[in-house]
């Protein structure tokens, strides 16, 4: 169906994102892409697309054979154009730009299949009028008309509610087609992958690597825990034995240096014995050296952060309590009836259909935490709210900071797989990913009771969020998510609650 051969793709500053991917993809294939912001999975998808999608900034080699199918593509984000277009003219235009009726019967077909409702009044409305999540539902319908033999689905739950995430599921599950998705959903990975393939930038970003595997995640995970955790035996095992030997030579060199040093001046005969020692063990030393090393290895998901420990916010105490008899926006009521109260040791969840208002309603209790003088942090869905673009992110959080709280930050970010280089260049530059962990910097480096965040995880890799997840876990005091990740809502949450038009209401934790 699909085959790469020998694909690299590189930066116009001549870094390269992938090397030599070797890749086939057959008929039932659900292949996840995963891997860390900025490691070349969208424009991976671009490429197998069409190679005219990827950006200049790129260039890329290798060969791709398409055998003649067609390829339904979902990308990461509209285009401007297309947002200001009207759902109808949206659905039914073909390739050429035209309006084409014919289509509609196949569409009408494809919306009741998928239970995808869109009311008549809406279809003149501009696809940016639309939730995320109905956005996603659109477009999949379409494609879906256009009988594909591949789909490319490029982050398609990264705005999505939960009913829609298990629409989604039940489409890659059920729907019979091949597919090619890239996602942060660790639980969607779970449930539908069938092969992984895993893009990676190591030794400090600069030599890439990808991992092919015809395995589920939860056995790819597994699996490459088991190998880490091997390697990293292996070569602490080396290590170890390595500073035996050269402890050994150091003794045994120490002694001839001391011997040639107070070898008196009428033994040259043995003066000449010690010299030649000297030069051998010097020969035995480059041998120890040149034994190849087994390098400790270094995954995306060998990073840390963690706040600092601190005495618990004491259980009882009111951080934050609020009564909202209607939240609107504009002229249009969202939600009624609203209560909330927030007490030391909270660790509150919510969840609600896309658009419903969670976003604006999140807005709203960061306003009365000011006002009531809470002491809290804040985590936008929309991290340019608070990020400023043309500071780095040192500048940024060295803010109003002490030059040993400098160096902690820049520690933090070390840590979190930053280079010097990312560390100074400014936040603009950054991925959507990198711009997370500035912020998860952010709330750590903030004197806090409490935390507010606005889907925390979306623009993580799956394999990092498990440190996330403790270090908000272990947080010493409260927190308030909205978030549509399962595995964090189960791993971090106390309390899960829905968000509707009638208010807020306790709900099981999702599946």
């Amino acid at each position: 169906m699909l085959a790469l051969k020998n694909i690299t793709i590189k930066t116009n500053k001549d870094r390269v994102l992938i090397d030599q991917l070797n890749l086939t993809v057959i008929q039932g294939d659900r292949l996840a892409i995963i891997g860390e912001e900025g490691n070349g999975k969208s424009t991976l998808c671009k490429m197998i697309v069409d190679q005219s999608l990827v950006d200049s900034s790129f260039s890329i080699s290798g060969e791709v054979k398409k055998d003649h199918i067609r390829i339904g593509y979902l990308p990461q984000q509209l285009s401007d154009i297309v947002l200001k277009t009207s759902l109808n003219d949206f659905v039914l235009k073909d390739t050429d730009g035209f309006l084409d009726y014919s289509k509609q019967a196949d569409l009408n077909l494809w919306l009741n299949r998928l239970h995808v409702n869109v009311p008549l009044d809406r279809w003149e409305e501009p696809m940016s009028q639309l939730s995320g999540g109905e956005r996603i539902k659109v477009q999949i319908v379409k494609l879906m008309s256009e009988d594909p033999d591949l789909l490319v689905l490029d982050e398609p739950t990264n705005d999505l509610d939960l009913s829609t995430l298990k629409w989604l599921e039940n489409l890659l599950l059920n729907s019979g087609k091949t597919f090619i998705f890239v996602s942060h959903d660790e639980t969607l990975l779970s449930r539908c992958a069938n092969r992984i393939l895993h893009l990676e930038q190591t030794q400090r970003k600069t030599v890439p690597l990808w991992t092919l595997e015809s395995l589920s995640y939860a056995d790819y995970v597994s699996k490459r825990q088991a190998f880490l955790s091997r390697q990293t035996s292996l070569s602490n095992k080396q290590k170890a034995e390595y500073d035996k030997q050269i402890e050994h030579w150091r003794q045994i060199y120490q002694k001839v240096e001391h011997a040639q040093a107070t070898i008196s001046r009428g033994d040259p005969a043995g003066a000449r014995l010690l010299k030649k020692k000297i030069k051998n063990l010097k020969a035995v030393k480059d041998r120890i050296d040149k034994v190849d090393k087994i390098k400790k290895p270094d995954p995306e998901e060998a990073i840390s952060l963690f706040f600092d420990p601190k005495e618990k916010v004491y259980g009882q105490k009111c951080l934050l309590s609020d009564h909202l008899d209607t939240l609107m926006i504009q002229e249009r009521c969202l939600s009624q009836g609203l209560e909330l109260e927030i007490r030391g040791q909270d660790k509150i969840g919510i969840v609600g259909e896309n658009g419903s208002g969670k976003t604006t309603y999140l807005n709203h209790l960061v306003n009365i935490a000011k006002e009531k003088g809470t002491k809290f942090a804040f985590m936008p869905q929309n991290y340019d709210l608070i990020l400023p673009l043309n500071l780095s992110p040192v500048e940024f959080l060295s803010q109003e900071r002490t030059k040993e709280e400098k160096t902690i930050i820049m520690n933090h970010l070390g840590n979190l797989k930053f280079t010097e280089e990312e560390m100074k260049q400014n936040i603009s530059a950054c991925s959507q990913g990198q711009k997370a962990k500035i912020l998860l910097t952010y709330l750590v480096m903030s004197d806090t009771e409490l935390l507010i965040l606005d889907e925390p995880t979306r623009n993580l890799s799956p394999l990092t969020l498990p440190v996330i997840e403790s270090m908000i876990k272990d947080y010493h005091g409260a927190v308030l998510a909205v978030s549509h990740d399962r595995t964090f809502l189960r791993h971090v949450m106390t309390k899960v609650v829905q968000f509707d038009a009638s208010g807020l209401h306790v709900i099981d934790f999702p599946e």
